[in-house]
């Protein structure tokens, strides 16, 4: 054999030898990814990373459980080592605008011991309106129950007169009042027939009232012998009697108004019509009917109501 052919052979042994190395290093790859594999599954290992150095196979662990910074992505294995980082990190990352409006925000935020001395006044204020409400309370539950109206009434309030007193002797028609009806309706006029002999006075207390409390109910008070006042819810004869008393005494002064303007009435017919009208209005009236009765009461009760609860702080009976 020459030497040509001995050159060929070992060109030939040369491939085959790194073709051999070749499949050995596929074998290797394949082997290191299956190990791999099972190092994480089994081992618990996050990532590995593999290299060659000098034909030496390389693994490093590399663990995804560390802990990153958001900014800088430096990783750290403890919590509090990454806490500590990130504050000094994050006031490096900031520009100057966000410096100063931090410093501007955290000028208005009060210091700890500032929110101490905070939460010790609230405290004791807390407290002392406990006090003051357990005070209340104890003073509600003495003071606020249930009064009979009428008891109050003849506790309290001592008329100047009685009832059928104020009914037979003070209780006045005037001539203007007849001259009302004239221009208006009897139930206007009754009204400020009311309202004259029933306006507030310094040195006079009416023996009739009403309180907002309770609607369209009247108490009018009689009295006894000594002076004391006995009150009672007002009944139907009572307001006709008041009515009629009115309607009386209306009459009465129209005979002395025509007698003193029987001139007016020589001169001017027109007077004679509105008086015969104004003398009709007065005596077609009913007392008895329900609607006319409601109308005055209602008319009555809205001036002369009083609302209890400004006067006295109790639940009433009534």
């Amino acid at each position: 054999m020459d030497l040509l052919d001995f050159d060929k052979m070992g060109s030939i042994n040369l491939s085959l030898i790194n073709l051999g190395l070749a499949f050995i290093y596929i074998i290797i790859i394949l082997f290191s990814h299956t190990f791999v594999k099972r190092l994480i599954k089994y081992e618990k290992i996050d990532l590995i990373k593999c290299y060659l150095v000098n034909n030496t196979l390389i693994m490093e662990e590399i663990s995804t459980n560390k802990l990153c910074c958001a900014i800088c992505n430096k990783y750290y294995t403890r919590k509090s080592s990454l806490d500590k980082h990130k504050i000094l990190c994050d006031f490096k990352s900031k520009t100057k605008r966000e410096h100063q409006i931090d410093e501007e925000e955290l000028g208005d935020t009060p210091t700890h011991f500032q929110l101490v001395k905070i939460v010790q006044e609230l405290t004791f204020k807390m407290i002392k309106m406990e006090e003051k409400m357990e005070e209340m309370q104890k003073w509600i539950d003495r003071k606020k129950r249930k009064l009979n109206v009428i008891m109050w009434l003849n506790t309290n309030i001592n008329p100047t007169i009685s009832f059928m007193e104020w009914v037979h002797s003070e209780l006045t028609v005037k001539p203007e009042h007849f001259e009302n009806l004239i221009e208006n309706t009897i139930f206007h006029t009754i009204q400020q027939i009311f309202e004259d002999n029933l306006s507030e006075k310094t040195d006079v207390i009416y023996p009739i009232c009403c309180f907002s409390q309770k609607a369209g109910i009247f108490y009018v008070c009689d009295k006894k012998e000594g002076d004391l006042s006995e009150w009672r819810q007002l009944i139907l004869t009572d307001m006709i009697l008041i009515l009629k008393t009115i309607q009386n005494r209306m009459i009465q002064e129209v005979t002395k108004w025509k007698t003193e303007n029987q001139h007016r009435f020589d001169d001017n017919d027109k007077i004679s019509i509105l008086f015969n009208k104004a003398i009709i209005k007065l005596m077609s009236i009913s007392f008895s009917q329900d609607s006319n009765l409601s109308r005055i009461k209602n008319s009555l009760y809205n001036y002369l109501k009083t609302d209890l609860k400004s006067v006295i702080e109790y639940d009433f009976e009534f």
